[in-house]
């Protein structure tokens, strides 16, 4: 009866592949950024905490995998005027996630712009 020791350890084996695909959380944390002078950038924890910039302001908060998305909840925000910059991402609801790219929602569900993972 070697094959029972040999089948059981491939099962949980599988188990858990399964079920680490199935938890959400990782595939929003990391960081995410824009591109250009002065450009976004955002780094999400396991844990859903998250800071960032908008490209002028700093942004700080925690927020929650629900479903298939990011949800920001609420979050600290600087407030300095900085001429040029577009300061889209200091409006943030949701994101979601394919592949990687992360695309920032407002709390309407209009698409306000996309980072790249890195």
């Amino acid at each position: 009866m070697r094959r029972l020791p040999m089948l059981t350890t491939t099962l949980a084996a599988a188990a858990l592949l399964v079920l680490s695909g199935c938890s959400a959380a990782p595939a929003f944390t990391g960081t995410w950024s824009g591109t250009g002078e002065n450009a976004p950038s955002l780094e999400i924890s396991e844990d859903g905490a998250f800071a960032g910039t908008d490209g002028c302001n700093r942004m700080v908060g925690s927020g929650e995998v629900a479903e298939q998305s990011f949800e920001f909840g609420q979050f600290a925000t600087t407030r300095k005027f900085c001429e040029g910059v577009d300061t889209w991402l200091s409006l943030a609801g949701s994101a979601t996630v394919d592949g990687d790219t992360l695309t920032v929602l407002d709390a309407d569900g209009a698409e306000l712009g996309t980072l790249t993972r890195g």
